[in-house]
């Protein structure tokens, strides 16, 4: 992995957490690309081929996790495994935390990351453990 796709990636995800703390859910669906396809537990499987759909979907979860209350996110636990030269396997553990710092959630994701322009973006996520 070179620098500059070391640094997508970890912008990814600095960037992710800014777009979360806004509980903005069209700017939360720009980190990820078209069509996008969320797996969860099970066979629990969602495609999303419009920004439009992706934005309600993220916004649902925004409003449920800002109803919980949550205030911002928090990744660790990162590790990145490569698919050829231009995409990759990125899995971190997520902690929804309140205003004062303390835990609401937590769970492990992992992204299927692809370079574009310079840029990591997200085409698929699959949902390790919801607590």
């Amino acid at each position: 992995m070179d620098e500059k796709q070391e640094l997508a990636i970890k912008e990814f995800f600095d960037d992710f957490v800014a777009a979360f703390s806004s509980f903005d859910g069209e700017r939360v669906a720009t980190k990820f690309s078209l069509p996008y396809m969320a797996k969860g537990p099970g066979s629990s499987c969602t495609v999303f081929d419009s920004r439009s759909a992706l934005a309600e979907y993220f916004q649902s979860y925004l409003d449920e996790y800002h109803s919980q209350g949550c205030r911002e996110c928090r990744y660790w636990n990162f590790s990145v495994n490569w698919l050829g030269s231009e995409s990759v396997v990125a899995s971190v553990t997520w902690d929804l935390v309140d205003a004062s710092g303390v835990s609401v959630t937590s769970w492990s994701e992992s992204y299927m990351l692809t370079f574009a322009s310079g840029s990591a973006f997200a085409f698929v996520t699959v949902d390790h453990v919801g607590n």
